[in-house]
């Protein structure tokens, strides 16, 4: 299975797909860290699965480069590529965030998810490191969408 993971922190992303390796061993994984390469990647490249952050900045930072402005909806914008797109892939949202910074909370972000991406958003999951009830959620959804 060819899995893109729009993280942009690295160790989030290493947990994530530490943890779906070991539930999906032919998993091929590729990593971009922002909304302007995650977009690029998916316009260009086909896969069976977006593991997809909200919240990131709109380009890659680096030593040099600030990342440009932080989107608090970067994987918004890029669920609505995908869509205007016809981009053939499912996407589970994979977020740290149970409230935004406008006060919407995961609840009400899920719904809307649901109600403006049904076709190919699967659900998002609420990631906290440090806890396993992401990791049951997230098992629970790669079971019941996909032949694992």
């Amino acid at each position: 299975m060819k899995i893109l993971i729009i993280e942009d922190d690295e160790l989030k992303h290493q947990h994530l797909e530490k943890f779906v390796s070991s539930i999906i061993s032919n998993s091929v994984f590729t990593w971009r860290k922002s909304y302007q390469s995650g977009l690029k990647e998916i316009m260009t490249n086909t896969y069976d699965l977006v593991l997809l952050d909200m919240s990131m900045h709109i380009y890659e930072k680096t030593a040099q480069e600030s990342g440009g402005s932080f989107e608090t909806y970067a994987g918004r914008m890029i669920l609505n590529e995908i869509d205007i797109n016809d981009i053939i892939t499912r996407v589970i949202v994979v977020t740290g965030y149970d409230v935004y910074s406008d006060g919407k909370t995961l609840d009400t972000l899920k719904l809307e998810l649901r109600n403006e991406f049904g076709d190919f958003y699967i659900d998002t999951v609420y990631f906290i490191g440090s806890q396993d009830k992401w990791k049951t959620e997230l098992t629970n959804l790669l079971t019941e969408n996909f032949k694992i």
